[in-house]
Formats: structure tokens, C-alpha cells, sequence
């Protein structure tokens, strides 16, 4: 069973990261809070974790995977979040952060929940509001979106 207590992480799957698989289920979690996991989502992802972690595609779909998993039985952000903030420098957990705000932005439009979802794992990631909000900013001018 997929657990992340006090810090520690027991992987059902051994060849599973603990922290590669944290950062994967909070950013699926994201993937999923507007209801729809689109393929430009699946693409952030995948992207995202190949650069993050120097993995091949498999390796990122088998760890997307296995995040789903997780996903499925439950999610416990402080959990999740707690131990990539542990265990990533500052900088690490500004880019999950953009990554994040990539994916609710890639469709157009920012639901409500979405919004509420990447403030509040920002802050639990330890992100301060204005890194956060910096981190936003810098992902609407990189699609387009912001307006100056």
C-alpha cells in the first residue's frame, strides 16, 4: 500500500522514487481538478517529470501510473507535500508550481477550484505568495495569457 507518513515513504512499487511519485500525484491531482485529464495535461506531465527527474517516456508513464494509483485510494496533500518540500530546493518547487499553473492554464480558462488547489499546494509546497503569484505571472506571459 501507497503511503506517505511523517516524511517517510513506503512505495508498494520499490523501483518508485517516494519523491518522484509525491510530485507526480500532486500534479495529477491538479491534471484532474477541473474534471477532464486532457492530453495537453498528459504532455505537461510527462514533460515535466522527463526533465525533472532525466527519465525516459516509459519511465514517466510508469510513474504516472503509479501516481494514479495513489490518486485512487486517496490523497493526502499536507503528506505529499510535505515531503517534496523536505526533500527539493526552493527552485525545484517553484517549477512544480509552474508546471502546475501550465496545466490549469493550458485550456483557457482557470476554474475556481483549480485556482484554490495550486494556491493552496504552493503554500503547502512552502511557496511564499508572492513567489507563488511570480511563478503564475511568468507561466501566463509564457502562454500568451497575461495582460500588460
Amino acid at each position: 500500500m501507497q503511503r506517505f507518513k511523517g516524511g517517510a515513504a513506503q512505495p508498494a512499487d520499490k523501483r518508485q522514487d517516494p519523491l518522484r511519485l509525491a510530485t507526480a500525484a500532486i500534479l495529477l491531482d491538479i491534471a484532474y481538478a477541473d474534471g477532464t485529464f486532457t492530453p495537453a495535461e498528459d504532455g505537461d506531465i510527462v514533460g515535466f517529470l522527463k526533465r525533472a527527474f532525466a527519465l525516459a517516456d516509459d519511465e514517466a508513464r510508469e510513474l504516472i501510473a503509479a501516481a494514479g494509483e495513489i490518486r485512487a485510494r486517496t490523497i493526502d496533500h499536507f503528506a505529499l507535500t510535505n515531503y517534496i518540500r523536505k526533500n527539493s530546493a526552493l527552485g525545484e518547487r517553484i517549477e512544480i508550481v509552474r508546471t502546475m499553473w501550465r496545466m490549469v492554464y493550458g485550456d483557457g480558462k482557470l476554474t475556481d477550484y483549480e485556482n484554490y488547489l495550486v494556491r493552496k499546494l504552493a503554500d503547502l509546497l512552502g511557496l511564499e505568495h508572492h513567489v507563488m503569484i511570480g511563478a503564475k505571472v511568468d507561466v501566463l506571459r509564457e502562454l500568451g495569457l497575461a495582460t500588460e
